[in-house]
């Protein structure tokens, strides 16, 4: 753009401004209100058009940021825009929460609804928290919850994606049939399957933390495993990498699942796996209690 067409929009823009200001001062004054001064007006237009808060030390009231801004060409996170955590941290209230496989109710979840005992009945259920809490903290591992019926594995997915959303953090609880019911969705779009395709696996692998739920309850037909093996080896590497947090949890032994998987999950710089064998709580969960 050459200086004279700048110029000229420069122009244009100030007009605009000024324009906008002075209808506003002439409606106020029209109603004997004390007209705003010129740097009142600007931060009241700079207010109204932010989604963050304006003094957000990340991205300043946009809702976005670079994660990287002193990346040079070809390095990590160059030129990568990503959504605020305080904006998303925000936002909590007005967002459909069961996109991320919650309900609004399970939001204020922690871990000290996690119980060792519940009358004569004992929980394996604290073992998991032991485990999953550190991973949480440090922001990446691959962990396998196993084990039978009511041992509190996914009490313990919903407080974890429940403090990680309070966090910020891009985070979501869900089944392995939903994740891949989602993904199925991709193909039928047919005119645009490959790119709807990509983007429904990357809304998954970009998570920060995943809990995925019964693992071991889906048709298990070729596309399907075909599915499973290319996200949980995406996750893997984004593990390894110390980018993400993925939580598994199944009913099956660990003899019984995939031997991709279970290759993965023994992987020494990650884990554990955690065999659960405490008492069905669910035989005893008291009344009135929603989670």
């Amino acid at each position: 753009m050459t200086s004279s067409m700048k110029s000229i929009r420069q122009e244009v823009e100030a007009a605009k401004w000024a324009g906008t200001r002075d209808k506003i001062r002439a409606d106020m004054a029209a109603r004997g209100m004390k007209p705003v001064t010129e740097q009142e007006f600007r931060q009241a237009v700079q207010k109204s058009a932010s989604v963050c808060d304006t003094d957000c030390p990340l991205c300043h009231g946009s809702g976005y940021f670079k994660s990287n801004p002193e990346a040079l060409i070809g390095e990590k996170n160059f030129g990568k825009i990503e959504t605020c955590p305080n904006y998303r941290k925000k936002s909590l209230e007005s967002m459909n929460l069961l996109q991320f496989g919650i309900e609004k109710s399970e939001l204020g979840l922690d871990w000290q609804a996690v119980k060792n005992k519940i009358g004569h009945m004992r929980s394996d259920a604290q073992k998991a928290v032991q485990a999953v809490l550190p991973a949480y903290e440090a922001g990446h591992g691959m962990i396998a919850l196993l084990g039978s019926y009511g041992q509190g594995k996914t009490l313990v997915g919903k407080i974890l994606i429940s403090t990680a959303l309070r966090a910020g953090k891009r985070a979501a609880y869900a089944n392995m049939a939903r994740i891949l019911d989602d993904i199925r969705l991709a193909f039928d779009e047919k005119e645009y399957m490959t790119r709807a395709l990509l983007e429904h696996m990357e809304f998954w692998n970009g998570l920060e933390i995943l809990f995925i739920d019964e693992l071991d309850k889906v048709n298990a037909t070729d596309w399907a495993l075909e599915r499973m093996f290319q996200l949980l080896d995406q996750r893997y590497s984004r593990a390894i990498r110390e980018e993400a947090l993925t939580v598994v949890a199944s009913n099956k032994e660990l003899k019984e699942l995939d031997g991709y998987l279970v290759s993965r999950l023994q992987d020494n710089r990650l884990g554990p796996v955690l065999y659960l064998n405490g008492d069905d709580f669910r035989k005893v969960m008291p009344k009135g209690v929603n989670y």
